[in-house]
This record gives structure tokens, sequence and C-alpha cells, in this order.
């Protein structure tokens, strides 16, 4: 108790976040007896083991989707060549839609059920979508196996591998997410480059089904670690949004909805813009999209570190803006392969980085107790978001663009994720407009 009130009187002498919102903010501290306290303590060996169940859970879920690139390149310049751009990014865009959609499914699940019996579940579901993918021949079948049903299943290991780790880690929060989310860089890599030579090897059907068979044997083997510290009991609320009235959510859904909507255009674009502008090779879009999962692995450690030193709003302002230049300031203007490698790596640094340091934002903001339910229904605005951007760049690049000039769809990413950066120094203005202070 005397700690607490401590805390309480060196956070209204420093003017920090409570006194600036007018309200009291959550804390882990009061929450505490919602835990379930075992022999395994939080910031302890046990606890970074959950961490990295959740870095290769975020591997196969969130790297197979940053791999799509691959597939979306295969099938317009072989398999549906003579289908549009649109057409085809249903696929990938449902895909990735229906995976954060459901994230409010799995945060209310996930107060009644075991955790990881869901993502158990969850990964033996996604990897028979994959295998069911190497049996499809049309589009829309496609986009029911690769895209939907793959999207529900995965969101369960997915949102479960990346906050179930944040009821364990304290003291270092910002690089267990960095850690966490390494993963996507990770998997994003090996997947891509495996998916490629699988294809050129045995096949697009063998690549789903040897893909769908890694995704099940590690994801179902893991999934023990995944277990929450709460107690799996019925909440007063099946559905409570009260919290979306706070002014603190708001200002992170809509910056959400404007930063995370473009994260997956250059995974897409950058393949075939290889082919379609710079007249190379499939290998360098491959690549690229490579580069992209490689240098996020760094940036999203580095995100991670200096999270927990300046805060992660501040770090979220800094990297969503650099990952805006990415587009605007270099891809944008230089047709060439050494400024697309530039902005790949750049976006890859920054723009990768940008889910994880939302996640982290709110469990400053809200504690971790609840992080799975209210981090479900920011990822609901990611998803309404990744639908409409990457569509909508679809259709740009169809229409404006005649399938060949990217310059609009390039734009129309670089100005979201300036939106995004604008919304975010408008939050932490209404946090502090201290430049010092640690948010």
């Amino acid at each position: 108790m005397a700690v607490t009130q401590r805390r309480l009187s060196l956070a209204a002498s420093s003017g920090s976040l409570d006194s600036v919102a007018g309200s009291e903010k959550p804390s882990d501290e009061k929450c505490a007896d919602e835990f379930v306290y075992t022999k395994h303590a939080e910031d302890g060996v046990f606890a970074w083991m959950v961490v990295l169940a959740g870095c290769v859970q975020a591997m196969i879920t969130l790297g197979a989707s940053r791999a799509h690139g691959v597939y979306q390149e295969y099938y317009m310049v072989d398999e549906f060549a003579q289908m549009s751009t649109a057409t085809v990014s249903w696929i990938g865009s449902v895909q990735n839609t229906t995976l954060n959609l459901c994230g409010v499914f799995v945060g209310i699940l996930s107060q009644v059920l075991d955790t990881r019996i869901m993502c158990a579940a969850g990964s033996l579901l996604m990897g028979l979508a994959f295998i069911l993918a190497s049996l499809s021949t049309q589009v829309w079948q496609l986009v029911l196996t690769q895209g939907v049903m793959y999207g529900a299943a995965a969101s369960f290991p997915y949102i479960l591998g990346v906050t179930v780790p944040l009821q364990w880690i304290k003291r270092r929060r910002g690089l267990a997410l960095a850690v966490v989310y390494m993963g996507s860089g990770v998997g994003g890599m090996w997947i891509s480059i495996l998916t490629r030579y699988c294809i050129d090897t045995v096949g697009r059907a063998w690549s789903h089904r040897i893909i769908g068979f890694i995704m099940i044997a590690v994801g179902v083997g893991l999934s023990p670690l995944i277990m929450s510290r709460r107690p799996a009991r019925r909440p007063e609320r099946i559905l409570d949004l009260t919290v979306v009235r706070e002014w603190r959510f708001l200002f992170i859904a809509v910056a959400s909805f404007f930063a995370m909507g473009p994260n997956t255009i250059p995974y897409i674009l950058l393949p075939t813009y290889t082919a379609d502008v710079l007249k190379e090779s499939s290998r360098l879009g491959s690549t690229l999209v490579t580069i992209i999962n490689v240098s996020g692995i760094f940036g999203r450690f580095v995100a991670g570190v200096l999270s927990d030193r300046f805060g992660p709003v501040n770090m979220l302002i800094v990297w969503t803006l650099l990952a805006a230049f990415s587009q605007l300031g270099i891809w944008l203007p230089f047709p060439t392969v050494r400024a697309a490698v530039a902005s790949a790596a750049l976006f890859g640094v920054t723009g990768a980085s940008i889910v994880g340091m939302i996640l982290n934002a709110l469990s400053h903001q809200y504690g971790v107790t609840r992080i799975t339910y209210i981090s479900g229904l920011i990822y609901m605005t990611y998803s309404v978001s990744s639908l409409l951007v990457v569509q909508t760049t679809s259709l740009m690049l169809d229409t404006v663009g005649h399938g060949t000039n990217y310059t609009w769809p390039i734009v129309y990413t670089g100005l979201l994720l300036v939106v995004a950066g604008v919304v975010l120094v408008a939050f932490r203005i209404k946090l502090s407009p201290r430049i010092a202070f640690v948010v």
C-alpha cells in the first residue's frame, strides 16, 4: 500500500498520465488478484519461455501473412495472369482482414477458455487451411481457404502469442514484445524463401502442403506454453464496450487505422513492382520481401529497447514518420533497384514494428490483465483498414496506374502513415505537452 501511494505521489508531482488524463489509470498492481500465481514468477525463466513461444507463434502466423507477396506474384504472373490485380488481391486482403478481425472474439473466448487449448486448435486449423488451399484451383477457393479459413484460425495463436507473454513480463515489456514480433520477421524471411523454393521445385500445391504441415507441428507443439496467468471465468459482460468511449482508446484506434492499414502494402506491391517497373526477375521481388523481414528483426529489437527507455508512444511517432519517409522520400521519387532496396530496409525497420509498438502503448495505458480483449478491439480497426487499403491500392494500380504505374499507390500508402503520425502527435500532446515526458 505504501508503495502504491508513493508511486501516485511521484506521478502527481511529475505531471504524469493520470493527472493529465484527469482519470485514474488502470494498474497491474490493482488487478494482481486476477492473476494465477503459481511456482512460475513474472520476469523469470518460465516467463521468458512464454515470450519465446509467442515469438515462434508470430513466426508461423504473421510470418506466413508477410510472405504472401510471393504467392501474390505467382498468382499474378503465372496461375491467374488473365485476372486483374484487384481480383487476385482479395486472397491476401481477406486473409489479413480475417486474421485481425477475429482478434476481438479471441479476446472474449480467452476470458472463459484455456488459452493453451485455443492456441492448439487454431494452429491445427490454420495448417489444414493451407493444405486445403493446395487443392484449390480458383481464386474464390483460395479466398475461402488461404484467406478466410487461414486468417480466422491463425488469429488464435497469433493474438494469444503476442498478448499472453505480456502477463508474464513487467520490467522489460518493450523488449519482450520486440522479441515476440521479431518472430514475424524471421518467419516472413524463411517462409518467403521456402515458399519461392517450393514453388520453383515442386509446385504451388506442395508449397502450401509443406507450410501447412509445419504450422501444425510447430504451433500445436508450442501451445502448452501459451498459458494465461488469469483464471478462466465468465466475465460480467461478454462484450464490454465501455473502453471504446475513452479518449485514449479512440486516439490509439484512429492511429492504428491509418498506420496499420498500409502495413502490408510494401509486402504485396514490391514483388510485382520489380517485374513491372524495374524489369527485374521474380527473385528480386522475393529478396525485397526478405529484406523487409530481416531488417524488421533489427527494427523490432531497437524499437523495444528504445520504448522501454523513452516510452512507446514517443517512439511510435518517430517510427511511423520514418515509415512514411520510406515510401514518399525513397520509393516514390527513385524508381531504381537501389531505392527499392533502401525503401524495403527502412520500412522493415520502422513500418514492420508499428503493430507491436501499438500493443506496447496499449499495455502501458491499460495494464495487461485484459490486454488480449482490448487489443482485439484495436485489431478490429486494423482489419477494416487493411481490407480497405489493400483493395483501394489494387484499384488504383488497375485503373489510374493501368497495372504498371505505381505512383498513386505509393503516395496513398505514404500519406496514410503521415496522417497516423499526426494523430499520434496530437495524442502525445494531450497526454503531456512536455517534450521530455516518457510515455
